[in-house]
């Protein structure tokens, strides 16, 4: 059990560096009235959410189809999935001029809307939560209890949140300096962090084309 503990907390830290959670975290923290603590909350419990209906419910089945899944059909998929991404990319890189930069808002947001936007942003990213899946995957693979599959998922979404709760624990020790600073930086970080996506997604397209390209060239 150790060894999978271990296992999903690694692969957690790899995806826990997420632009779509850590920069609405910064632009939160930069407001009057942060709600960082219930925009994590919203991130871990939909994320924690998506994997148990995987675990305890679908995902066996789905995983076990997505291993008899050869050939031409594989490889298509592969390609088709790659050019999407690409073209996500090439227009996020496109866009990265635009003056589109979000000014700070002065009474910030509601708890509510906090909450709403971090499960919102991990429903529209479960669906292509790759390392989660592979998470996940490895979770099923132990064949362990319910309750410690759970546990593991747990503890993946713990560690998944851990960037969003040291900008957390950052906004309330600096307070206003955190503010001003964070509000000074912001079209900055804007732009870093969609050169970051598209450069993230381009990578992840491109290696989806290519392993589809040659599998079909290979049969």
């Amino acid at each position: 059990m150790l060894a999978l503990i271990l296992l999903v907390a690694s692969v957690a830290v790899a995806d826990s560096v997420n632009p779509s959670t850590v920069v609405p975290a910064i632009w939160m923290a930069g407001t009057p009235k942060a709600h960082v603590g219930v925009f994590t909350a919203g991130v871990f419990a939909t994320y924690l959410a998506g994997g148990l209906v995987l675990v305890l419910g679908p995902g066996p089945a789905l995983i076990s189809a997505l291993h008899h899944m050869r050939g031409a059909v594989e490889h298509a998929v592969e390609a088709g999935v790659g050019v999407v991404v690409l073209a996500v990319a090439v227009g996020l890189w496109r866009s990265r001029h635009r003056e589109t930069r979000a000014r700070l808002p002065r009474p910030g947001c509601r708890p509510l809307t906090a909450f709403g936007l971090g499960a919102g942003i991990m429903a529209v990213e479960l669906p292509t939560a790759f390392i989660y899946f592979g998470a996940i995957s490895a979770v099923l693979a132990a064949h362990r209890t319910a309750a410690l599959e759970v546990a593991a998922l747990v503890v993946y979404n713990a560690v998944f949140v851990v960037p969003l709760l040291v900008i957390l624990l950052i906004r309330r020790l600096a307070g206003d300096r955190a503010e001003r600073w964070l509000a000074s930086g912001w079209d900055r970080l804007v732009g870093f962090a969609q050169l970051l996506v598209a450069g993230l997604t381009g990578t992840a397209g491109a290696a989806l084309l290519i392993v589809g390209v040659v599998g079909l060239a290979a049969r």
